[in-house]
């Protein structure tokens, strides 16, 4: 063979090299992101949909299991409120006399992929009867998206709005606003 083939072929195989570990590069950034990234910023969360990076951070006080991670508390109106992340599901939940809605709803879940009001009994014992959480504190379940799946649960109350949200390692969102002018969920 001569040098200019020799040449040619170097050449080609440094570009498949290029190619393949640029390839594997890309791979490597789409199924495994950073470690330890949190979950997307709120600034991805639907209009009008309360900001809870100013509110006191109250966590601590309000986790209540050792076998799974699970926070509860009550709201100012008496809304009993659980968050958790067990076998897979991970969501946010308040039971009670759901205010602004115009069809009757006891209960607002909001999980991984939806959230929706509902009739119907009250919740297991475990995720009732929380410490009250007063306006301005807020619940963070999952810091850093440290639960299943690199979720993150927050709540928080600003008055008597009462607003959670499951923000995905995805940066997917689900949660709801309880509000005495409109509830809603997204």
């Amino acid at each position: 063979m001569s040098t200019v083939t020799w040449r040619r072929i170097v050449i080609a195989l440094a570009a498949v090299a290029v190619v393949i570990s640029g390839v594997a590069v890309a791979v490597r950034f789409f199924m495994h992101p950073t470690a330890g990234s949190a979950p997307a910023a709120t600034s991805a969360l639907p209009p009008g949909f309360p900001d809870l990076d100013g509110l006191t951070d109250v966590s601590q006080a309000h986790e209540v299991s050792h076998h799974y991670a699970l926070a509860t508390f009550t709201s100012p109106t008496g809304l009993q409120c659980a968050m958790w992340s067990s076998r897979g599901d991970t969501a946010a939940f308040c039971y009670g006399t759901i205010p602004g809605l115009d069809h009757p709803a006891n209960q607002v879940y909001a999980g991984d992929y939806k959230a929706h009001f509902d009739q119907k009994g009250p919740p297991a014992a475990d995720k009732l009867n929380g410490k009250p959480l007063a306006s301005g504190e807020k619940v963070i379940l999952g810091a850093g998206g440290k639960l299943m799946g690199g979720d993150q649960i927050t709540c928080g109350v600003q008055g008597v709005v009462v607003a959670c949200v499951l923000t995905r390692k995805s940066a997917q969102h689900h949660g709801f606003v309880l509000d005495p002018q409109r509830s809603w969920t997204f």
